[in-house]
């Protein structure tokens, strides 16, 4: 039996316009009811996600920016592994002047993006939009991510761009594709699957008994090391090459996610309880 259920949001348990759907709501509150730990795990700012759930009632625990931030339900655990000053200061004069990169940052003041671009294929939330602001005049202190969209989508230019990062800094930062087109940046082995361990061990429960959601490349760290990983079926294929023994379940706009814990981990808790 699963007590920690750790999900992905976009392409994962949100539906396309960016928001939960009515059967996940509910199905969310039943697991807790039943006394389960849920988590969303995402590349969001913990402010996002917040707003996507205007729903204080949820006692949910989150790990944002790609884990670089951790918030338990309780309060009891609040973690945020920040970008070192001078790698922020170095990443934005690495490509500030990159005609095809906008560079963004989560940060103490929320979302900030380099110049005016078209987000809508990355955050639909009109509650939680960047703010346009020169690269130049930007905060390094308290930096959880910063990240990179190529103008055309071209992930071969990102690639360049990660080989040269990494060559740079070496192993004082991490590095992931949240999108083929959206290189992250965040501190030294920030990822969803180390926050996930991180939360488990506080929450006292241990990782196998941890059944995790996700569809990107960001998703892998934390599905490899849950007890058991159920991938999206519109998942990107280096995710199911990455996790072969993984599940395949439907797609967010069937709200799939809910679906298959509805089946697979309520089913079983009320068969238990009417015996």
């Amino acid at each position: 039996m699963y007590s920690l259920i750790a999900s992905d949001l976009d392409g994962t348990l949100l539906l396309p316009d960016d928001t939960l759907g009515k059967y996940t709501r509910m199905v969310m509150r039943h697991l807790l009811d039943a006394g389960l730990h849920l988590v969303l795990a995402t590349g969001r700012q913990q402010a996002d996600v917040e707003t996507l759930l205007d729903d204080s009632s949820l006692p949910l625990h989150l790990i944002t920016s790609n884990g670089a931030r951790i918030s338990s339900a309780c309060g009891g655990l609040t973690r945020c592994e920040a970008l070192p000053d001078d790698v922020v200061q170095g990443l934005i004069e690495e490509t500030r002047h990159s005609p095809d990169l906008i560079i963004n940052l989560y940060g103490p003041s929320g979302w900030l993006i380099g110049r005016e671009h078209d987000v809508s294929d990355f955050n639909r939330n009109p509650h939680f939009q960047p703010t346009v602001t020169r690269p130049d005049t930007w905060p390094t202190e308290n930096v959880e991510k910063v990240f990179f969209f190529e103008q055309a989508k071209d992930h071969h230019v990102l690639l360049a761009l990660q080989k040269r990062l990494e060559q740079r800094f070496g192993n004082r930062i991490s590095t992931v594709f949240s999108f083929t087109w959206c290189l992250e940046v965040m501190a030294s082995d920030v990822c969803k699957g180390h926050a996930l361990k991180q939360l488990a061990e506080f929450l006292d429960v241990p990782i196998g008994a941890c059944i995790a959601f996700g569809d990107g490349m960001n998703d892998i760290g934390m599905l490899s090391v849950a007890g058991k990983a159920a991938i999206m079926g519109t998942a990107h294929q280096d995710v199911t090459q990455a996790l072969p023994d993984a599940q395949i379940i439907g797609a967010c706009s069937d709200e799939a996610v809910a679906r298959y814990l509805s089946k697979h981990v309520l089913a079983p808790i009320h068969s238990v309880a009417r015996f």
